[in-house]
């Protein structure tokens, strides 16, 4: 029998385990990121799906269809104090987020009475973790928004760009990919860690939406989620297959036209049954885009009260009465 002792350090490292929760908190930092450019997200509920058994979780945007489903029964959220910490260094640095919420019953007459209080916490960094460089990513560029490396090759003005981009953009890792696939390699590159500009907001929202998700009833989410897996306001997502990878495939499930769910809606302040009916003939009208159509009716499904939606109605008239349609 050797008396040596074996170095920890000699064994191999055990495989990083893949959480999916991990993936849904990207989902929703990702629709954070959306919202804050005026794009409001539709999905209310998260499905991964892995070795056959399905994951489900509620978004953030479910978060807030569950306090408002709470606000129909007479009891509200009310989120009373934020605070932060920065912890680390360069780019490693990271805050520690805490947000107290507590829960009201409130009756007609305007009185609350204080039900229970909880703590939410998150911790955000504040870099962005090293993306994945090949032919098939998207170039960081408003001028070609959406469009890949492989497409810019194909033509001339996207290789000129390319050239650009090879001598005067601020990341070296991003200029030597392009040199090299400008001279024909299809390499794959990795981007250097980036500054998320909105790592506060993103911080401060997901500690939020953890301290009222413990505030809301099991029984109020599952009616969200019924509600959500009913109408196809659900983003479902193929994990691996086994531990240690990527999600494979991002794809959301069928959507069609958003009606708003009276039952959770209902209530003194919901719209009726008569303006909503109304609102979305006017939103189904062709001088809108998709995307205005989105909006519009996201609105409606979430936020609307029997007063705003007065406004929107007749913004929505005049939008009508004024714009050319637009081509299929």
């Amino acid at each position: 029998m050797s008396d040596t002792i074996p170095n920890p350090t000699d064994a191999p490292a055990p495989p990083q385990q893949w959480d999916p929760f991990q993936l849904m908190d990207r989902m929703d930092e990702e629709a954070l990121r959306k919202e804050l450019e005026g794009v409001a997200s539709t999905d209310l509920v998260y499905v991964v799906k892995e070795s056959g058994q399905e994951i489900v979780g509620l978004s953030k945007t479910g978060v807030d269809e569950c306090c408002m489903a709470l606000v129909s029964q007479g009891q509200v959220i009310r989120e009373e104090d934020l605070q932060y910490d920065l912890i680390g260094e360069g780019e490693h640095r990271e805050a520690l987020f805490k947000v107290k919420a507590a829960r009201f019953a409130v009756s007609p007459s305007g009185q609350d009475v204080r039900l229970d209080q909880v703590i939410g916490v998150k911790r955000q960094p504040l870099y962005h973790e090293p993306a994945h460089l090949d032919l098939d990513t998207r170039v960081p560029s408003k001028k070609y928004r959406g469009r890949t490396y492989r497409e810019l090759l194909a033509h001339d003005e996207g290789r000129d760009y390319l050239g650009w981009m090879a001598e005067n953009f601020n990341e070296p890792e991003i200029r030597e990919f392009v040199r090299r696939i400008l001279d024909g390699d299809e390499v794959v590159g990795q981007r250097g860690r980036q500054l998320n500009p909105h790592w506060y907001e993103h911080g401060a929202m997901k500690a939020a939406r953890n301290a009222r998700f413990r505030l809301i009833p099991g029984n109020v989410r599952a009616q969200v989620i019924a509600t959500a897996r009913a109408s196809g306001r659900t983003l479902v997502v193929d994990g691996p297959t086994g531990a240690g990878g990527n999600a494979s495939r991002m794809a959301p499930a069928p959507q069609p036209t958003v009606r708003v769910d009276l039952q959770t809606r209902s209530g003194p302040y919901a719209p009726t049954e008569k303006q909503i009916a109304f609102y979305q003939r006017l939103a189904e009208s062709p001088v809108f885009t998709d995307e205005e159509r989105t909006r519009a009716l996201d609105w409606l499904a979430t936020k609307a009260t029997r007063q705003t939606i007065k406004d929107q109605i007749d913004w929505l008239k005049r939008q009508v009465e004024t714009r050319k349609p637009r081509a299929a």
